[in-house]
């Protein structure tokens, strides 16, 4: 149980990174501070922190919490497609991106909550509900800034951004066995 109170601790070291650029007063004092090693810095605590949340959520003992519904997995399937659509947008500066402000927290909500009804023990939970927290409040704060990315114009990058999502979720169903340790199509019931 050591490793999940460890899990959240990540989480919210995570979550207080990923927050900072959304928060203009704390960004601009932590920028005074460390000056031109900001961004290196953000860069290499968001990497350690992605890090170490994964870590800690592979090392977490498995404890049952609830049943997930037997539709969940399905469900799961289909908000993982969305998720990875979002993902393509994310990449490109494209006008879905524009309209959307923050696509990578909507993947992170749908991401969330597709494996909240797939998976039903606490590490999954701690992880998806603390990640989905994150990504809610950047929303949040995305929105109370007037936060909009650059964008280009034309219809070939919007499809470029999807087409590379589809893409990335085809390899995501052939490789999660390998990288989660759970094969995704016999667990929906195609394979």
């Amino acid at each position: 149980m050591t490793t999940i109170w460890l899990l959240a601790a990540a989480i919210a070291l995570f979550g207080l990174t990923h927050l900072m650029p959304g928060l203009p007063r704390l960004k601009a004092r932590v920028k005074g501070v460390l000056g031109a090693a900001y961004i290196p810095f953000f860069i290499a605590m968001s990497v350690l922190t992605t890090g170490l949340v994964g870590y800690l959520w592979a090392k977490s003992p498995f404890i049952a919490l609830y049943d997930p519904p037997e539709w969940g997995p399905h469900a799961t399937f289909a908000l993982m497609f969305l998720a990875f659509l979002l993902f393509g947008v994310f990449l490109y500066p494209c006008r879905i991106k524009r309209a959307l402000r923050l696509p990578f927290a909507l993947v992170i909500l749908l991401w969330g909550t597709g494996h909240l009804l797939a998976n039903g023990d606490v590490a999954t939970v701690v992880l998806a509900s603390g990640m989905m927290t994150v990504a809610a409040l950047l929303l949040a704060l995305a929105l109370k800034n007037g936060y909009r990315p650059e964008a280009k114009d034309g219809l070939a990058l919007d499809l470029l951004a999807l087409l590379t999502g589809a893409i990335l979720y085809l390899g995501m169903i052939v490789s999660h066995e390998t990288l989660i340790g759970k094969p995704i199509l016999p667990y929906i019931g195609l394979g």
